[in-house]
């Protein structure tokens, strides 16, 4: 790369958000826009043998036909992609900036491309890469004012990988950013895939959605007046998948009356109850215990994990699937 307004160039070693960090011959990280940068060629005095150490160099990604990946049900004929913005440059702050997350919802690997779309209709791309199934991915933080009146052009390609799939098209979504919106404390909702609020814009609606937005508001009250005539029934439990094990540390579903409990006492209880499943499971090798702990204010699943971290070591444990749980559950394997 070369500098457009300015002598000199480099490698661009990262790109975050619109910035480039450009390395120069001696060593130095240079920060500069991307639409001030200018691609050249390689020089043409590249050996033989350079471009033979190119070739065989291995891709980022060659381990990914032998990537195995837990699926969640349904996950093949809803998938949902999500662009998340969230308040604030971290949790509970409130500023100028957003934080930004793109969400896969579904089974598939996603490219995706994120372009920035000018009045010339000339595009500068923001962000690129792969997006592997079921996971969310930080795109970084950017101030409102920056973000205002931008029009991002966002393609998604959902694939997999060593498996028969039912395959998707093309995924194109236009979107206008608006400060306004991002800066309007009621634009943020409680939602299954962070523990604070989010501003969720869908790239790829999934059916319920769809379907919703078809529906007219005679069908709206039609569904709303059937509701309110049909008898109220107890909520089922749902039953344990084989081989996982799911424990609710709702403080509810372990006491019949909370009266008079504080809220340290409610989470000694709650810990009380982990402890005593993975004492319980501690011989049951390959075991996925799922401890349902809410969203909340994160107080007892922080703890939860402090224990993991702390007293056992030797178990692995991740985020339980966000289709079924949202954010609110942890899953360990003994």
């Amino acid at each position: 790369m070369r500098f457009l307004d300015a002598a000199g160039g480099g490698t661009v070693i990262r790109i975050e958000g619109r910035l480039a960090f450009v390395e120069d011959e001696d060593g130095f990280e240079i920060p500069v826009l991307i639409s001030e940068l200018v691609v050249v060629e390689k020089p043409e005095s590249v050996t033989a043998t350079d471009k033979q150490q190119e070739v065989e160099k291995p891709a980022d990604d060659v381990s990914e036909e032998t990537y195995e990946y837990e699926e969640d049900e349904g996950g093949d004929e809803d998938p949902i992609v999500h662009l998340a913005f969230l308040s604030g440059d971290k949790p509970g702050v409130q500023s100028g900036s957003v934080r930004m997350e793109l969400i896969n919802d579904s089974n598939y690997f996603c490219y995706y491309i994120i372009n920035e779309v000018g009045k010339n209709e000339q595009a500068i791309n923001l962000h690129n890469g792969k997006l592997e199934p079921n996971t969310k991915l930080s795109l970084g933080k950017q101030l409102v004012t920056e973000l205002d009146g931008q029009e991002w052009d966002v393609q998604l390609l959902m694939f997999k990988t060593g498996k028969k799939f039912n395959p998707l098209p093309v995924i194109g979504k236009t979107m206008k950013l608006k400060g306004s919106k991002l800066m309007n404390e009621n634009s943020y909702t409680e939602n299954d895939y962070f523990d604070e609020k989010a501003l969720l814009l869908p790239v790829l609606k999934g059916q319920l959605q769809r379907k919703m937005e078809e529906l007219t508001a005679d069908d709206i009250e039609k569904i709303k007046k059937k509701k309110e005539d049909s008898p109220v029934r107890k909520k089922n439990r749902r039953r344990d998948e084989p081989g996982i094990l799911e424990v609710d540390l709702h403080i509810h579903e372990l006491l019949d009356d909370t009266r008079g409990l504080s809220n340290s006492e409610i989470l000694s209880i709650q810990m009380d109850r982990f402890h005593s499943v993975m004492k319980e499971n501690m011989a049951n090798k390959k075991r996925k215990i799922v401890f349902i702990h809410g969203v909340g204010n994160g107080t007892l699943k922080t703890e939860l994990r402090k224990a993991l971290d702390r007293k056992y070591k030797g178990h692995y444990y991740q985020d339980a699937s966000f289709r079924e749980y949202g954010y609110g559950a942890t899953m360990v394997i003994i």
